[in-house]
């Protein structure tokens, strides 16, 4: 699923939200070969949508040689970011309480 969310990662910081297989398969081999952060994020994003399936759930178009972030594949990606940054916002805030606690 991580693989998938990176997909739409990609498509969405792209102009139109349309880019050539080549071009996704350029930014996910420089994404996953530059060390640990992009991967991790990816997994702990994707870990809150099991189920993400972005061609089944028409997240992702295919045209000729392109695929295309839909209007629903921005609307997902933008909620399950939103749910990680509160998510993570919530663990700094109790790290800080249990420091303040502690």
């Amino acid at each position: 699923m991580s693989f998938q969310l990176s997909i739409l990662k990609i498509l969405a910081g792209q102009p139109h939200g349309r880019a050539s297989i080549e071009v996704v398969k350029q930014h996910l081999a420089i994404y996953y070969s530059s060390g640990p952060e992009w991967p991790v994020r990816m997994k702990r994003i994707a870990s809150r949508a099991p189920q993400l399936d972005i061609f089944g759930q028409r997240l992702i178009e295919r045209a000729a040689g392109c695929w295309i972030i839909t209007d629903e594949g921005r609307k997902t990606l933008e909620r399950l970011e939103l749910v990680d940054v509160g998510a993570m916002q919530g663990q700094v805030q109790e790290i800080e309480q249990e420091r303040e606690d502690g």
